[in-house]
């Protein structure tokens, strides 16, 4: 017996992670150091292309990382990280081309964050906040 919804669901399977990858992801909201009144104006659109745009070398992401603690010195190395990725996955939003969404180069770019801020792998009492894919 054929099933006539057989390779309507099949087709939807195989389409999925593609769907997946098209829906906006969940961006976390800035900081509180970031956004208070008293605070420097905050760009997260200027900081996203900034990020966004980077060499995933080390040295592009260690730079805007000096820039974040110079405009906002009370911002610890945890707020530094977080607004880097939030940024990130704003760019990642708005104007990424689809190749920077995948898994990979979200992992790669949040690992040269923890490098850029932390000067390696962030110590134990920074609680990743489930960052873009769930690491």
């Amino acid at each position: 017996m054929k099933h006539p919804l057989l390779p309507l669901l099949t087709a939807l399977c195989l389409s999925a992670p593609m769907l997946a990858s098209a829906q906006p992801l969940d961006c976390p909201a800035p900081a509180p150091v970031f956004t208070a009144a008293d605070a420097e104006p905050f760009d997260l659109s200027q900081l996203a292309q900034t990020v966004g745009q980077a060499e995933l070398d080390g040295t592009s992401l260690r730079k805007v990382a000096e820039d974040i603690r110079a405009d906002y010195p009370e911002a610890k190395d945890a707020d530094v990280a977080d607004i880097m990725i939030t940024a990130f996955c704003t760019y990642l939003n708005t104007d990424a081309p689809k190749d920077h969404r995948s898994e990979s180069n979200v992992r790669a770019f949040e690992s040269e964050v923890y490098d850029a801020v932390f000067g390696g792998a962030p110590d134990q009492s920074y609680e990743k906040q489930g960052w873009l894919y769930g690491n």
